[in-house]
C-alpha cells in the first residue's frame, strides 16, 4: 500500500461513509465539495486519499471508499452512479425476480472496470488506509475487509480482489444475488463464502468501525483518540422514517417485509451509531447549520430521536446524557446527513422532489433529483475552514 505517510505530530482524519444505493450520489456531491473547498483552502488540489488516512465504507459507501482510496477525484465517483446507475439498475426477468430484483452482471462489470479486476486489497495503487464492511452469510457474522499491513486480518486480506469485497458489500438482499468468494484460512487454504450487503447489521453507518479500526490497539493502529487529536467525518446517504398507512400492515407479503425490514434496519443502524459519537465525540464549534439532521435526520425540530419525554431537543439531551456519564470527548465528529421528508426538502429549497422517491436506492429517474439534494446538503453543511486545522 502506498499510503502517504502520517507525521506522528499532527491529527488523524478519518472518513466514513453509509450505505444506501443509488443515494450515494448525495454523500458523492459532499464529497465533491469538501474536496474543492480543501484545495481551495490549502492552496493545493489533492485527491482525498492525500486528506485522510482511513477510509471506510458500507455498501455503496464501500464504493466510494475503494474509488477515494485508489485516488479518484470525487467528481469521477459521481460520474459512476450518473453513467451507470440506470444500467446497473435494470431489472431481471420476470421469473428470476422472486429471488432479486437486479442481476448482478452490469455491476460486476462496471467495478472490474472502475478498480480494476486484478487490483488486490494490499495492492499499491490503494493510497490510503480503507475499511469495507461485509456480511459474511456463510458464517452469520460481519466482516471487516482492510489493507492496513498491521492490522491481524492483513495476511487474509491482502491478495482478494478489491472488486470482490466492493461487490460483496453492496449486494443487498432482494435487490443483488449473493456474492461468493474464496477466502484463506489460517493455513492458507482459500475457503469460499457467500457473503451479502454490510449494511445488513448495525454497520450500515460504519462510523464507530472506523472509529475503532483508528484507536484500539488491537487492530494495529493504535492512534491516540482526543478531540485535538481525531477527525471522523461521516456521511450520510438520507434518512426518513418507513411508514405503512394504517390497515395496510396486514397485506404485506414476504417481499415487502423483507423490504421493510432492511430499510428499517439501515435507518435504526444509523441513528444507533450516529448517538453513540455523538456521545463520545465533540462537535465542530461552530457545528455547520443542518447539524439537527446529524442526529434527527427526519423528526421534527423539537422532537426528540433518543425516545426521551418532553420533547426536549436531541443535542441538549445527549448533553446531559454525556455530562452525567462523564465522557471524555475521544474525537472531533462531524455528521453530514439529510431528512428526507417533504417539510425538510423544502427547507432546502427543493419543494418540487418528492421525498416518497428520491430516497428508494434504486430510484434511477430520480438521480438528477439526488443530485440536486446532494449539491443543497453540500452547500449548508459543508464548511471546511472550521475544520481546516485538522488538514494543516
Amino acid at each position: 500500500m502506498n499510503a502517504n505517510p502520517v507525521a506522528t505530530n499532527r491529527p488523524r482524519r478519518l472518513l466514513s461513509i453509509d450505505g444506501g444505493g443509488l443515494c450515494g450520489i448525495i454523500p458523492a456531491q459532499v464529497l465533491m465539495a469538501m474536496e474543492r473547498q480543501l484545495d481551495e483552502l490549502t492552496g493545493e488540489a489533492q485527491p482525498l486519499c492525500n486528506r485522510f488516512d482511513l477510509i471506510g465504507g458500507t455498501s455503496t459507501g464501500a464504493i466510494l471508499a475503494a474509488g477515494l482510496a485508489l485516488g479518484f477525484r470525487a467528481t469521477e465517483m459521481l460520474d459512476f452512479y450518473v453513467n451507470f446507475g440506470a444500467e446497473i439498475f435494470t431489472k431481471v426477468f420476470v421469473t428470476e425476480r422472486f429471488w432479486h430484483k437486479y442481476p448482478s452482471g452490469p455491476l460486476e462489470k462496471h467495478l472490474k472496470s472502475a478498480f480494476g479486476e486484478a487490483t488486490t486489497l494490499g495492492d499499491s495503487r490503494l493510497r490510503t488506509k480503507v475499511v469495507l464492511v461485509t456480511k459474511n452469510a456463510t458464517l452469520g457474522n460481519n466482516w471487516f475487509f482492510t489493507n492496513i499491513p498491521s492490522n491481524p486480518m492483513y495476511a487474509r486480506d491482502a491478495g482478494i480482489p478489491l472488486w470482490h469485497v466492493v461487490r460483496a458489500s453492496s449486494a443487498a438482499p432482494t435487490y443483488f444475488p449473493p456474492h461468493a468468494f474464496a477466502v484463506p484460512d489460517q493455513t492458507g487454504t482459500p475457503q469460499t463464502y457467500e457473503f451479502i450487503d454490510g449494511g445488513v447489521s448495525s454497520y450500515n453507518n460504519p462510523s464507530l468501525q472506523v472509529f475503532l479500526e483508528a484507536t484500539v490497539p488491537e487492530y494495529g493502529l493504535g492512534w491516540p483518540s482526543g478531540a485535538d487529536n481525531l477527525l471522523l467525518m461521516s456521511l450520510g446517504t438520507g434518512y426518513c422514517p418507513i411508514t405503512i398507512p394504517e390497515g395496510k400492515a396486514a397485506d404485506y407479503d414476504l417481499l415487502d417485509w423483507a423490504q421493510y425490514v432492511l430499510k428499517e434496519l439501515m435507518n435504526e443502524a444509523n441513528l444507533e451509531q450516529n448517538v453513540l459519537l455523538r456521545l463520545i465525540g465533540e462537535k465542530p464549534a461552530p457545528e455547520p447549520a443542518g447539524g439537527q439532521d446529524a442526529l434527527a435526520a427526519g423528526p421534527p425540530v423539537g422532537e426528540s430521536s433518543l425516545g426521551l419525554s418532553g420533547g426536549s431537543p436531541p443535542d441538549r439531551a445527549l448533553a446531559r446524557v454525556s455530562a452525567g456519564l462523564g465522557v471524555k470527548k475521544l474525537l472531533t465528529y462531524q455528521r453530514i446527513t439529510v431528512g428526507l421528508t417533504q417539510e425538510r426538502l423544502k427547507q432546502l429549497g427543493l419543494p418540487d422532489v418528492d421525498p416518497t422517491k428520491v430516497r428508494e436506492m434504486d430510484a434511477v429517474d430520480q438521480i438528477p433529483n439526488m443530485q440536486r439534494v446532494g449539491e443543497a446538503v453540500a452547500k449548508e453543511q459543508v464548511h471546511m475552514e472550521g475544520l481546516i486545522r485538522f488538514f494543516q
